[in-house]
């Protein structure tokens, strides 16, 4: 759309513009000052690791470990535990309960969309809102869901650490009544047989090894079952969060690393038994073999695993799928090391088979007893270590800045109305240039020659009195646009074919009619000897322009029952003359087709200078193209706004066919805006030429010419139906 016929839409709908702005923004200024006052309570929270405050750090795995959760990584976690449903929906069960919250009022959805969390930019903190129009039920509802929120925390971060202290407790208590099991048997064994306790260092050898077997195989066992559970305590976790692993990667093997470990291990103690005892030492013959079982066994493992990572997680997903990781590794792990102790304890013990039978069972009995010992030693220890992880996880870690607080909420009433302007002003203006997109109307001459095909030789503008007066001649803006077509027509009159012009339009309520009469008034005006001639035999209403009465007229010359002499008559207006339409026949064509017209014609032809023919809507009667074969020349009425109908361009088709001579086109009933003859009159030429050239007396129908009315574009006036 061109800016021309954009701000010509914008001017023909400015109503639209000020129906939507206007209510829109009075309606949010008065919504916005008429609205409760509402008050948000809001708290800010922060995680802090025991590295950030500067506590002891007791474990190294805890920096190493928290390495990755970086300050970004840390407020993410604690916003999507604070805004996940189990904390609001318990928070929202709890505020139900005790009535704070209507679950009629306030759904669960609508809750949830309440409560803000939003992580400060920049920094380590995350603040927790809510808005409503009662201060305390805000502060209450961040009082709720704080301590829910806390709740939740600390059942996930201690959920693991009980189990694995309440699995090590179990463990520990099964040793040490396996312990004392073993002890009395052995006591038992000793007072039974008190020459089998002097054995000699070989079956020492054999003893410490099976012993060191055995709890590496418990080793492996207690491993394998704490890994078991917190593979299942993660899985579990993982199956409430709904996440999967995407990624994989290539890392070392632990088991590989483990194996490889203890051959450098024992590769060094073989160097100093060798040196102490020699070469032939069964202590050194022992190590020898279990060096070269555990490269056995390095061979057959695989140096490198395949692992999962996630991008893009949450740090509680993150954390849950390290620990599952980790938890498949120490199976693996503890898989293979529990394989590799059971054929070490195999070959151990067919070894000790060999001794004499007491020597034996005392062997197993001391072997079994020190295994058990170092397993009560080991799993005292890590009950003592588990214990303190598990009074450092139930220690709080998330910090509140200060105690909930509310503030009252600003309106921002200027902000708001001045966006709901803007807004409102976008969308009216683009609603108005889609209307004027798909507008089709002719408005400006340059529209109509292009949709139409014929020159426009004159915009009449559309006023409140669109007839000329039939008194005296005045200065008046809409007979200055009429003179500019009478101009037009007089410049062109040696072209005619004949002195007769039919004034036609397709459409009805064109206004055809007032256009041939007004015309005609301007002729005479201009010095031409004009007859009109109402030839609409369908509703004819010329007389009633003139005031005359419409007794005999064309429809009585054609049929012979009047003489044109009798029926002449005369308007008021110097050098014009009327024929009125007569009595209207059944079948006007009929009386048009006949010789009766054509000598009508020559007849009228010889006394006037211009002769005026008005006809009914071409595209509903034949009249009209009856009268241009016999006329010849043709003027053409449009009526400005409206879209050129098929009637209209069939109407166009017929007379050129006829081959009559189409003078042009006028575009009548156009906006006075868009007519320069009439607006600068108005402006420039109206009040000056009233000074000294005043009115004469009122003519029969008044004012020909009065100020437009403020009416919307293409209403309809019965003065300008024809």
């Amino acid at each position: 759309m061109g800016r021309g016929k954009f701000l010509r839409s914008l001017k023909q709908r400015w109503w639209i513009l000020l129906l939507l702005v206007l209510p829109i923004t009075v309606g949010t200024l008065l919504y916005t000052l008429m609205s409760k006052t509402k008050y948000e309570a809001f708290m800010t929270l922060a995680e802090r690791r025991p590295t950030d405050i500067g506590k002891t750090v007791l474990y190294q795995e805890d920096i190493i470990g928290r390495a990755v959760n970086d300050q970004e990584i840390r407020v993410l976690n604690l916003a999507n535990t604070v805004s996940s449903y189990t904390v609001l929906k318990s928070a929202y069960d709890e505020l139900s309960q005790v009535g704070v919250v209507d679950q009629e009022e306030t759904p669960l959805v609508e809750f949830v969309r309440a409560v803000t969390v939003e992580p400060l930019r920049g920094t380590e903190y995350l603040q927790v809102g809510y808005v409503d129009v009662d201060p305390e039920v805000a502060r209450q509802v961040i009082d709720t869901v704080y301590a829910k929120f806390m709740a939740r925390y600390r059942q996930l971060t201690t959920e693991v650490t009980e189990e694995s202290s309440n699995f090590i407790a179990k463990a520990l208590a099964d040793a040490k009544a396996a312990y004392d099991a073993t002890l009395q048997k052995q006591m038992e064994f000793q007072d039974r047989y008190p020459s089998g306790i002097a054995y000699d260092v070989s079956t020492q050898g054999l003893v410490a090894q099976l012993g060191q077997a055995k709890q590496r195989l418990w080793e492996a066992e207690r491993n394998h079952v704490i890994a078991q559970g917190q593979y299942t305590v993660a899985s579990r976790q993982l199956e409430e969060l709904g996440t999967e692993p995407s990624d994989r990667q290539e890392v070392m093997n632990p088991v590989w690393n483990e194996v490889q470990a203890r051959i450098a291990q024992s590769q060094s103690t073989l160097t100093g038994l060798r040196e102490s005892y020699g070469a032939k030492h069964p202590r050194v013959i022992a190590i020898e073999q279990s060096i070269a079982e555990d490269r056995d066994l390095l061979a057959k493992t695989d140096k490198f695993i395949t692992i999962t990572s996630e991008r893009g997680r949450s740090a509680v997903e993150l954390d849950s799928m390290q620990a599952r990781n980790q938890a498949q590794r120490a199976i693996d792990s503890s898989r293979q090391e529990r394989a590799n102790a059971q054929a070490n304890i195999a070959v151990l013990t067919k070894q000790i088979d060999g001794l004499p039978v007491i020597q034996k069972e005392l062997s197993s009995l001391d072997a079994e007893l020190r295994a058990q010992n170092m397993i009560v030693s080991e799993l005292t220890s890590k009950l003592s270590e588990s214990k303190v992880r598990e009074a450092q996880s139930q220690s709080p870690t998330i910090y509140m800045l200060d105690d909930p607080i509310y503030r009252e909420v600003p309106r921002n009433t200027a902000l708001k109305t001045l966006i709901a302007l803007f807004l409102s002003s976008i969308v009216a203006i683009s609603l108005i240039a889609s209307l004027g997109q798909v507008d089709q109307g002719t408005y400006t001459p340059v529209e109509a020659e292009n949709s139409l095909g014929f020159p426009v030789i004159a915009m009449l503008p559309k006023s409140s009195q669109q007839r000329l007066s039939t008194g005296a001649e005045q200065a008046s803006a809409l007979a200055a646009s009429y003179q500019i077509l009478s101009t037009e027509v007089m410049s062109i009159k040696d072209k005619l074919q004949g002195p007769g012009i039919l004034v036609a339009a397709a459409e009805p309520d064109s206004g055809r009619t007032t256009v041939a009469a007004n015309l005609a008034i301007s002729l005479a005006r201009d010095g031409a000897r004009v007859l009109l001639i109402d030839s609409d035999l369908r509703t004819p209403s010329m007389h009633a322009h003139f005031g005359l009465e419409n007794r005999a007229g064309l429809a009585e010359v054609l049929q012979g029952s009047a003489t044109v002499e009798n029926i002449v008559q005369p308007t008021g207006v110097d050098g014009l003359l009327l024929i009125t339409a007569g009595q209207p026949p059944v079948n006007p064509v009929k009386l048009f087709h006949g010789e009766a017209l054509d000598q009508f014609v020559d007849t009228v032809s010889k006394g006037a200078d211009f002769i005026i023919f008005d006809s009914p809507a071409g595209s509903t009667f034949g009249d009209a193209a009856v009268l241009a074969m016999n006329v010849q020349n043709v003027v053409l009425v449009h009526e400005a706004g409206r879209a050129p109908s098929v009637a209209e361009y069939e109407f166009h088709k017929s007379l050129e066919r006829l081959g009559v001579n189409i003078i042009g086109m006028v575009l009548n009933k156009a906006r006075p805006d868009d007519c320069p003859a009439y607006t600068h009159f108005r402006k420039n030429y109206e009040s000056k030429l009233g000074d000294y050239r005043p009115s004469a007396a009122p003519a029969a129908l008044g004012q020909g010419d009065k100020p437009a009315r403020p009416e919307q574009y293409g209403s309809k006036s019965t003065d300008d139906e024809e």
